[in-house]
């Protein structure tokens, strides 16, 4: 488990650091590019809109009371941590990238408008961390669901325009991290309380 949460925390400091050093790269140039240059049917328009506004906070938030409700109070804990680590350490790393979003520098028109700056993917965090959490505690069936929708909310960010691929590759890693973290940390936290 602390390898893993080594590994995937300086995957996520390599990537900021690209990302901080060379705002926008080749990679993600072209499927900036690419993006914007397809014809997007509506019916998936508002499938990746549904999934943005309604799969990170609304969705996770109701597995954590769910976990609340049912007692499962290990589980709880990691999950509300996990979100809560992702949110916070998301946020620093944002105000101190500062990276524009796509639409804002010259790729096309947003489908649905984002606040904020553009690295790491919020989203991506959060549906990852989530993901992790309930990969470890849940059945299989109900996790990987959770898994699917947290990869079709990470696809519908990029295919909004809102944010590059880096941006989420780089909120993937974060989410992966903050769930390893919150994991490691709980048992101590239990502990004390």
């Amino acid at each position: 488990m602390y390898y893993a949460l080594l590994a995937t925390g300086l995957a996520y400091v390599a990537i900021t650091l690209m990302v901080y050093i060379k705002p926008i790269n080749r990679i993600d140039s072209a499927v900036a590019s690419l993006i914007t240059g397809i014809n997007r049917p509506r019916p998936l328009d508002y499938t990746a809109i549904l999934l943005t506004r309604y799969g990170r906070f609304y969705t996770w938030g109701l597995v954590d009371l769910g976990l609340l409700v049912l007692r499962l109070w290990v589980p709880f804990t990691e999950l509300t941590l996990s979100i809560t680590l992702a949110y916070i350490i998301g946020g620093v790393t944002r105000l101190l990238v500062r990276r524009r979003r796509p639409y804002e520098v010259g790729y096309g028109k947003p489908i649905l408008a984002a606040s904020g700056f553009s690295y790491p993917s919020g989203h991506a965090a959060v549906t990852f961390s989530g993901a992790l959490v309930v990969l470890m505690v849940l059945n299989k069936a109900v996790s990987l669901i959770l898994l699917t929708e947290a990869i079709l909310v990470a696809a519908s960010r990029v295919y909004l325009n809102a944010h590059y691929l880096t941006d989420v590759i780089g909120g993937v890693l974060l989410g992966l991290t903050s769930g390893l973290l919150a994991i490691t940390l709980t048992p101590i936290l239990i502990t004390l309380l």
